[in-house]
Order: C-alpha cells, then structure tokens, then sequence
C-alpha cells in the first residue's frame, strides 16, 4: 500500500515538471526569432512580424514618397504661395520608432520579455512618428507673402483751397497676420498631404472716410487779430506756429490740444526769440508770439461754439486782443485744448497774411440761423503805484522808466448764443485774472551848473596916418 502512494507522487511530480517543461518551452518559442511582437503599429501601421529592416524600409518608402507629392498651397485673392515639404528638410524618426517597437519583448530578462510579449497579445500600441524640418523657408515666405500683401491704411483727407476743399478718398488697409499664419502652416504641415490654405488677412478700417469729410461745408466761428509785421522774429514764430495748427481735423468727442499740436517751441523747428511775459515782465524768450496764435484760435473756438476743456489767460494785459479773451500756453504745462462736441467732424483752418493772423473753424452746421456773441465785463479794476526814486546821478530834468506799470483787472466772460434775436443760451466762461504791475521811475536831481563863458576881449585899433 504504502508502495501505491510513493508511485502516485512520482507520476504527479513527473507530470509537473513535464508542464513545466512545456511551458519553458513554449514561453522560449514565444520569445523566439527577431520580428516585432504582435498587436504593434507605428503611425496606425501595422508592423507586427516584422524585422526591423523590413519596418523602416517600408516606412521610409511609404513616407519618402508622400513628403515628396506633399505640399501646402496658400492662397489670398487669386495669388498663390506653394511650401514643398522636400524643400523643408521635411523627415520622420523612422529609425527611431522601429527601435522603440522592436524592443516591446526584446529586452530585459526573460520575464520581462515573456510579460511585454504577452501583454502585446492582449493589448495593441502604437508608435507616433515624429517630424522635423527647417522652418526658416517658411518664416522667408511669410515675410515675402507680407510685404506683397500688407497695405498701409490711409484716412481720407481735407484741405481748404480758399474757394472750397479738397478731398481726397481714403484707402482700406490690410496686414497679414504673421502669428496665425505660422500657427496654421506649422498644424497643416503635421498631416503630411496636399492642403489649400487660405491666408489669414486682418482687415483694417480707416478712421475717416470721403463721405465723413463731405459735410464739412460751414463756416462756424472766424477770428483775426493783428500783429507788428515789422518785428521779424515774432512775426517768424506766429507763421511757424499757425502753420503747425493750420489744416487740422477734430473728429467728435476729439480733444484738440494746442501744445501736442505745436509740439515744443525750439530753435531747431525754426523759433526765434522774441518778447515773453516771465514773472509779470516782458522779456526775450524762445517762440515768443506763439500765444497770439492760441489765442486767435481760442477765439474762432469760442464764436464756433465748441466746449472749452482748458484755457488759462496771460498773466498782464495784451494789446492784440480783448480782456477775457485771450488763451496763453507755456512749455508742456499749461494748455489750451477744446473739443468737438457737435456730431460731424470739424477743420481747423489758419493763416498769416501781411500783418494779420486769422483762424476759421469749418464744419456743418447743425442749427441754421444761430449765432454767438462774447460778452466781457470788467469787475474789478487794480491802479498801479509808481514808486518814484530821486537819483543824483542823472540830470534834473531826466526821466527814466525802470519797470514798467500795469493796470490789473479781473474781468467776467461769458458766451451767449442765439436763434436769430432771441438768446437761448448764457454761459460763463470763468474769470480772467491780470495782474497789476508797479512801475519804477528814477528822476534826476543832478544840478549841473552852466558852463564858464569866457568874455572875448577885441584887439585895440591903432591910430592911422600917412
């Protein structure tokens, strides 16, 4: 009995190591041979069973040939830009990617690779193939594309030829979009295929077009003042500054500003020097002049209706125009800016002529009939004192002005507007502040005595005879 059993554990161990044996052997004929496992591809291309050789030579042939018939063509209004793949170094790690599908079951211990292989039964993977080219030809034709396609916007303009204006059209501008571009032809080109693109082409709008500028037809404030014609450098400076602020459109809810206008008053735009008011005093600066053009211009603004946004008065009295009515304007800090608040754009005319600058604001006139009056009052009067010094250097008799006096005023301005006689429209327009300047008289108290006279005595006459 107890030989029965020891014949049975042997038949069972027998049998075991037999499985075993066929398992190894099985498991060594799996892993057997040099083709890639099963379940594999590349690309969506199946390379199970295969060598490594046969998978790229395949590969290589079928993708060569693509990227050789491969090409992108893009296309803006009828032109034609053609990008070969061949030309582009374009190429996939074909190599590569056969390595990396040959080793799923080839490499590791025998675990390891009894494990893929099985798993590669079960389980499909797949390899991507990756690309690479020189993008260099491509950036060259973008900037050529660009330069062919891109056109410069142009606002439509006006210019008044003392009979009436001249209006030229404006021009729809257009700009590839460069980074788009690039964008869709680097996607484009992953797909490895014939492919029409159609460039991406930003339109761009002018601001002011022909039809915005025809109705620019009335004349709606004009103002002149007077300069001496005489004194050249001023007079130089007041042609400088009314040709900078001469032909000049304000489209509505536009803000003019006289000093981005001007730009800076320097020697170098073609200012002289001429009389400045500094510290209350008229003295010789840079661009001295420039505020009778502001101040001309403040003018034609006001009788046009427009918003004052900033304005300041000078700090003395002018002879060229009204207290209350005159806009002075210094370096970048103190300004004389309006807007355009009706609903049409509106041209600033200006222009010197002999001894007279003149500014006329044009647009359309949106309520016939109505006119505008500047009304001043003076509130307030400030006499100056003239002090008086006694100075025994000078002459009895002599007088010299050593500062100059000036009245100071405070003066009301207000704008009124009517529809035809009757006013529906009274608007303040602030105060303006003149100083009052005291003068400096000397007066000579030197008595010079008069000269030494000298009696002229005759020679004495001699008696005659023969």
């Amino acid at each position: 009995m107890k030989e029965y059993k020891l014949s049975k554990i042997g038949l069972i161990t027998v049998i075991i190591f037999l499985l075993i044996a066929i398992i190894i052997a099985a498991a060594i004929a799996l892993l057997s041979g040099d083709a890639i496992r099963d379940n594999i591809s590349i690309n969506g291309i199946n390379v199970s069973g295969m060598s490594r050789k046969s998978a790229e030579n395949m590969l290589n042939n079928m993708y060569n040939e693509k990227i050789e018939n491969s090409f992108i063509a893009l296309k803006f209004e009828g032109k034609e830009w053609n990008i070969k793949y061949s030309d582009l170094g374009y190429s996939y790690n074909v190599t590569e990617a056969v390595d990396k599908a040959y080793k799923v079951g080839h490499t590791g211990d025998f675990l390891v690779q009894l494990t893929e292989t099985i798993q590669s039964k079960m389980k499909a993977q797949n390899f991507e193939l990756e690309s690479t080219y020189n993008d260099t030809p491509i950036d060259s034709l973008i900037s050529k594309i660009s330069k062919e396609i891109d056109q410069e916007v142009v606002d439509a303009t006006i210019k008044y030829i003392g009979t009436g204006f001249q209006i030229t059209e404006e021009k729809i501008g257009r700009k590839l979009n460069q980074e788009n571009a690039s964008s869709m032809i680097a996607e484009q080109l992953n797909k490895v295929d014939v492919a029409v693109l159609d460039l991406p082409v930003d339109i761009v709008a002018p601001i002011v077009k022909k039809s915005d500028l025809a109705v620019i037809q009335d004349k709606l404030g004009e103002f002149s003042t007077k300069f001496n014609a005489a004194d050249v450098d001023r007079s130089t400076n007041i042609k400088v500054a009314t040709n900078s602020t001469n032909n000049v459109l304000v489209r509505p809810g536009e803000v003019y500003s006289v000093n981005e206008i001007l730009g800076p008053r320097l020697a170098k735009f073609g200012y002289k020097d001429a009389k400045v008011i500094i510290n209350n005093e008229l003295v010789p600066g840079i661009g001295g002049g420039v505020c009778q053009v502001s101040s001309t211009l403040y003018n034609a603004v006001l009788l046009s209706n427009l918003k004052i946004i900033e304005r300041q008065n000078h700090s003395l009295t002018l002879s060229y125009v009204g207290l209350g009515r005159d806009a002075t304007i210094s370096g970048d800090y103190i300004d004389f800016k309006f807007m355009n608040n009706t609903d049409y754009p509106i041209y600033i005319y200006g222009e010197v002529k002999g001894s007279w600058v003149k500014f006329i604001v044009f647009g359309k006139s949106e309520h016939p009939g109505r006119t505008v009056k500047i009304n001043t009052e003076t509130i307030k009067t400030l006499n100056p004192t003239i002090k008086i010094i006694q100075d025994p250097t000078l002459p009895v008799g002599t007088e010299i002005i050593e500062k100059k006096s000036h009245v100071g005023y405070v003066v009301k301005t207000q704008r009124i507007v009517y529809q035809g006689d009757k006013e529906i429209l009274r608007e303040n327009l602030g105060t303006s502040n003149y100083r009052v300047v005291n003068g400096v008289t000397r007066i000579g108290t030197k008595v010079i005595p008069p000269p030494v006279v000298t009696p002229v005595i005759p020679p004495p006459v001699m008696p005659g005879g023969i």
